[in-house]
């Protein structure tokens, strides 16, 4: 089945490449691209339909925290890949936080930017390298998610399993809330206990540690 993508970013050689990287895929059947966040909302309301987005966080029209809610809020279902030039762990958590399903920064050789587009095609989510210690969190050695003894203790309430799973699609709050009629407050009190179970901080380090227990692919 062909795929639509849309990348923004008002940098034309970022576009251009972008587009090359996605074009050689062979997967996406559109590639559109916009320079503003107004153009994207524009595309947006004319068709929404995307595979994929890929996100600048440094639009002249929006702060980048903004119109990354907004998207996530307003069109849960397209994955996120931030494309951004500020990749300080702060950033990379921020984007995490509000449910994106990958950060790549723009000094990534190509290669790297491939690679997680095909991460995040693949229904899983792109955590950079560089940022996975810095966020305190030490992955298990080797590249495959391996089950352990732990994961038979990881045992959560069907509630918490049902904001688990929303979790681990990349919903920020809110839409968690509107698609199990329940509160945000309760959605936060859920997060905190899934965190506290899976001996993690934030939702960054409950991928992470997800993907190593064998939780999710």
């Amino acid at each position: 089945m062909s795929k639509r993508a849309i990348i923004v970013d008002d940098h034309p050689i970022i576009r251009d490449a972008l587009v090359t990287s996605l074009v050689s895929l062979g997967v996406f059947e559109e590639v559109e691209t916009a320079t503003s966040f107004q153009g994207l909302l524009a595309s947006l309301e004319q068709s929404g339909a995307y595979d994929l987005l890929i996100l600048d966080l440094s639009l002249a029209d929006t702060s980048g925290s903004d119109g990354m809610v907004y998207v996530r809020e307003h069109y849960p279902d397209i994955p996120v890949i931030i494309f951004s030039g500020n990749d300080s762990t702060e950033i990379i958590a921020q984007a995490f936080e509000n449910g994106v399903h990958g950060f790549v920064p723009k000094s990534s050789p190509m290669p790297v930017v491939v690679n997680a587009i095909k991460i995040v095609l693949a229904g899983s989510t792109f955590i950079p390298p560089s940022a996975i210690r810095l966020m305190g969190y030490e992955p298990q050695q080797g590249h495959e998610a391996v089950a352990t003894p732990e994961q038979d203790v990881v045992q959560f309430s069907p509630r918490q399993r049902m904001v688990f799973d929303q979790l681990m699609l990349g919903m920020p709050n809110k839409v968690i809330a509107d698609r199990l009629h329940i509160a945000q407050g309760t959605v936060k009190t859920h997060l905190h206990s899934i965190f506290q179970i899976l001996n993690v901080r934030n939702r960054a380090q409950a991928i992470l540690k997800a993907q190593q227990l064998g939780l999710i692919d």
